[in-house]
């Protein structure tokens, strides 16, 4: 990616930025854990590009989700370690992009604690990283 094809960012640096390639918008973001840092990226529809780009609090939720899921296929302690898979993108992209505000605050509160996360550990997530 050159930098002039960078369609959408909230912040630069270390957070998620969505770029424009000859034939699609490529949402990429970046995950950490331990001493490995890693960048993923995947093919997003127009639509979905417009729909990040409107609504900021989803913007933010997915990037919260991807991070942790694709966090846990590498992580420390992970034993098994493997790739983040396009359909994990795609699940986590629909959960963020398509459900009604009170079901993803629901879903939010249970992925937190699935993931062992307080309950409002996503606020100062969203601080962290925007």
């Amino acid at each position: 990616m050159k930098k002039e094809d960078k369609v959408y960012c909230l912040k630069e640096g270390y957070s998620p930025y969505i770029y424009k390639s000859e034939k699609s918008f490529i949402y990429c973001f970046p995950v950490s854990s331990g001493h490995i840092d890693l960048n993923f990226e995947f093919i997003i529809s127009k639509a979905d590009f417009e729909c990040l780009k409107e609504n900021q609090y989803r913007y933010k939720v997915l990037y919260f989700l991807l991070f942790f899921e694709a966090q846990s296929t590498f992580g420390t302690g992970t034993e098994n370690p493997r790739e983040f898979r396009k359909d994990e993108f795609e699940t986590c992209k629909n959960i963020a992009l398509t459900k009604s505000e009170n079901d993803l605050a629901l879903y939010i509160k249970e992925f937190s604690d699935k993931m062992n996360l307080s309950e409002n550990y996503i606020k100062s997530f969203i601080k962290s990283v925007f």
